[in-house]
């Protein structure tokens, strides 16, 4: 089944329960955790084969997608609270602006054969910034 190539941002739908405030993730093959530092660095995440399901707990950062030979800057922020649906093949990266470290979920899709998935390890390759999109990157980071 193809993947679309649009980054999609996703509202939570929370549930209220006693005084506890619920939200479900979206479907994923594996859920992550990552801690996102107060440094930038110049490289881009790609993933040939998942879906990255993103979702800030603790924090802000920039998601930075590049599409088109261009940079598109999405904010997250834990009191803001959405899904960003980035699909395979597109380069993205995230910057934490803050002083403190950010804290994301990851519900990951893993494509490719269902017989597969038990071995199947996440494939993010990071690349540096092209020379060319520098000036662009060093705009959006100050």
């Amino acid at each position: 089944m193809p993947t679309s190539s649009r980054i999609e941002i996703l509202p939570i739908e929370p549930i209220l329960r006693g005084h506890t405030l619920l939200s479900a993730a979206p479907q994923g093959d594996q859920t992550l955790i990552a801690e996102v530092g107060t440094h930038c660095r110049e490289e881009l995440v790609c993933h040939r084969h998942q879906t990255s399901q993103l979702r800030v707990l603790r924090g802000a950062v920039d998601l930075v997608i590049l599409q088109n030979r261009r940079f598109r800057c999405i904010s997250l922020r834990e009191d803001e609270a959405a899904w960003v649906v980035i699909p395979p093949r597109v380069p993205h990266a995230s910057i934490n602006r803050g002083c403190l470290p950010a804290v994301l979920v990851n519900a990951v899709l893993l494509h490719g054969d269902r017989g597969d998935r038990g071995s199947q390890q996440l494939d993010g390759h990071t690349r540096r910034i092209p020379p060319a999109l520098l000036p662009q990157w060093q705009a959006l980071v100050g």
